[in-house]
């Protein structure tokens, strides 16, 4: 995330010394100018020894306070005011006070890619690299059973033309088949104003012996090694909506406009257009895959089995739901505690749901492209079941249904995407 802001403020104090009376309360008065928002800043009050500061705001938050006499109001600091405020004053509170403000604009980079070659002797190196960070992100490898190999890599860093940093990390491959993620996120959080942690899951297979592998011996390994369950999902009719119509076989779903004569239940969702899967998963691996294509509106993820599902229905992570939509043709939206837009280049004709509950991820795929849409990285503790919503019919503009696909039926699924990369390098 960039923060934009000018190229450079000042802290104004009071022109003359302030004086009080003991027992009484005073207000060391310091605000920026120009006047902006201190929220994200970082603001140090400090008298003779800067090792121990009076007081330090930072990652939003008060991190050292000497005394709780001494304090600033938090609700002010989005006036650009950090003043600080001693109560019931003393003696011993005489002294030169100073305030130090900065701000550190922490900037996401680039969404990194895994490449891989051999060396001579035929050693195969992957290597995950991206660029426009700052600071330099955490660089996390792991193989297929999820442990950690990242001291078996090595990182490299260099500054481009505008002072950020392009990373590369290499990690040398031993086995002739395994999975691995690489994953780039920031060193801290401070917030969703000022910094974004990015958690980006990238697998790639080694698919080599001394020639080249068939596809389909690739992806007999990749099913053996990767333990993906091909999960075969069906709408589960008690949890629709009274508008949704599920078809015989549980794999179309579509929206009405009117009501059905439908039992009520604690499962089923209303006045939400929503249905979940009869299937429920609290381990491993699960991916499915749903057409999309004709639609102008979705919602596709998954959800906890605790959620609610009567009268107002708040679709976040903190809720229990794990979601991207489309609205409107072509608005594409990551549904995360703050919705993250996703500039899709290509629209998708069927998504593919990837959900690693051990690992706590939901990946969304566009299975045509094989491109990677958004994922979710969060703790599970209780069942997740596939999450539907097929969205108002829109006076038959978006009569068209959800259809769960069989996988593998076409180029697209998942485990043919990862082959597919394979093969091309």
């Amino acid at each position: 995330l960039v923060v934009s802001f000018p190229d450079s403020f000042i802290v104004v104090g009071p022109s003359k010394p302030v004086v009080t009376y003991v027992g009484e309360d005073v207000v060391l008065s310091a605000s920026l100018s120009p006047a902006l928002n201190a929220e994200v800043f970082e603001v140090m009050w400090v008298t003779t020894d800067f090792s121990s500061p009076v007081l330090l705001y930072q990652d939003k938050r008060i991190k050292k306070q000497i005394e709780r006499r001494k304090a600033m109001v938090l609700d002010n600091l989005k006036f650009g005011n950090v003043s600080l405020i001693i109560t019931n004053v003393r003696v011993s509170d005489d002294d030169l006070y100073k305030c130090f403000v900065s701000l550190t604009v922490e900037i996401l980079g680039a969404q990194p890619s895994i490449s891989m070659s051999s060396t001579e002797g035929q050693k195969t190196r992957l290597e995950c690299s991206t660029e426009k960070w700052n600071p330099q992100p955490e660089v996390t490898w792991r193989d297929m059973n999820g442990a950690d190999v990242t001291s078996q890599s090595t990182i490299k860093s260099e500054r481009d033309s505008e002072g950020l940093l392009r990373v590369s990390s290499v990690l040398p491959v031993k086995e002739e088949y395994n999975v691995f993620s690489c994953l780039m996120r920031s060193k801290s959080v401070l917030g969703t104003s000022a910094i974004v942690m990015s958690i980006v899951l990238l697998s790639i297979i080694r698919g080599l012996y001394e020639g080249h592998l068939k596809c389909k011996d690739i992806l007999r390994c990749q099913k053996r090694k990767m333990k993906v369950n091909e999960t075969d999902v069906t709408f589960d009719p008690e949890t629709a909506h009274p508008e949704l119509i599920v078809s015989e076989d549980g794999k179309e779903v579509r929206d009405t406009d009117t009501r059905q004569r439908v039992t009520d239940n604690p499962k089923r969702f209303d006045p939400c257009a929503i249905v979940l899967a009869r299937e429920g998963f609290t381990s491993g691996r699960h991916y499915w895959e749903v057409e999309v294509g004709g639609k102008t509106a979705w919602i596709l993820g998954v959800a906890r089995e605790s959620v609610n599902r009567k009268g107002k229905i708040t679709v976040s992570p903190y809720d229990g739901y794990w979601t991207v939509w489309l609205r409107n043709e072509n608005e594409y939206k990551a549904l995360d505690d703050s919705s993250v837009i996703l500039p899709l280049r290509v629209k998708p004709q069927t998504v593919g749901v990837f959900l690693d509950y051990d690992e706590g991820q939901v990946s969304f795929y566009n299975a045509q492209s094989c491109s990677h849409l958004y994922t979710f990285t969060d703790s599970f503790t209780e069942p997740l079941s596939p999450y539907f919503s097929p969205y108002l019919n829109d006076g038959g503009k978006n009569s068209a249904p959800l259809v769960i696909c069989p996988l593998l039926t076409h180029t697209g699924g998942l485990l043919q995407c990862w082959s597919r990369s394979v093969l091309q390098k």
